[in-house]
């Protein structure tokens, strides 16, 4: 199971320079790539400039609040795994951490077992959310269960039929969609004009990126 994170990168923010450069190796064990932050504001910047999978972060920085951090990662994506490193036992704010969805609380000093499980909850999260979308287009996922598009941790609503139309992408991935099922599963009952279509397709691409979705010839539709 542990394999499966050898193509993940994870945020690392730690303000103990001397413990970070022990436990770096270590997680370089199980990921691809670790980002090592000793502040929030580093770790605000790898999180604008790089793709990260899982997230660890001790509670206890320098005039800062790792616990603070999490909520406001959680305020734009609930799904990316979270593991809290804590100096010692602190029940308010193990208590007040309940809320935020963490993935494991681990007191340090941390040892190579408790690592790999808390690695697994990781494995384990990644994998159910995986499970319940299908990749579309340009980073985009459809989630079934929620009825939405996912970037990145960032969710976008849809209209009916944006909806209808995600829908339709999602179970012809690889087929091209003809204007006839557009209007038989997005349109439904509802006359579509060429220009009604035309619209309609431009919004699309004006929302979630030009290449989102192409057009072939005049035969019909493919995901970018």
């Amino acid at each position: 199971m542990i394999e499966q994170l050898k193509s993940k990168q994870m945020l690392f923010i730690e303000d103990d320079e001397e413990l970070s450069q022990m436990m770096i190796p270590i997680f370089k064990v199980f990921v691809k790539e670790v980002f090592y932050a000793p502040s929030l504001a580093d770790a605000k910047e790898i999180l604008n400039e790089q793709h990260i999978d899982l997230i660890f972060t001790d509670i206890h920085l320098k005039n800062e609040n790792g616990l603070d951090f999490v909520k406001e990662i959680r305020s734009t994506n609930e799904e990316i795994p979270i593991i809290v490193l804590s100096g010692y036992k602190d029940e308010p704010l193990l208590l007040k951490a309940i809320p935020l969805g963490l993935t494991d609380y681990l007191i340090k000093p941390v040892n190579y077992t408790q690592l790999t499980i808390a690695f697994e909850k990781c494995i384990q999260k990644i994998g159910k959310v995986s499970q319940q979308r299908i990749l579309l287009s340009n980073g985009f996922e459809y989630s079934v269960d929620e009825k939405k598009l996912v970037k990145e941790g960032v969710w976008y609503e849809l209209k009916k039929k944006e909806l209808l139309f995600m829908e339709l992408l999602s179970k012809n991935k690889n087929r091209l969609i003809t204007k006839e099922m557009i209007q038989d599963c997005v349109w439904e009952a509802e006359d579509m004009s060429d220009a009604a279509l035309y619209n309609f397709i431009m919004r699309i691409r004006n929302r979630f990126g030009k290449d989102f979705i192409h057009m072939i010839s005049n035969l019909g539709y493919r995901l970018g």
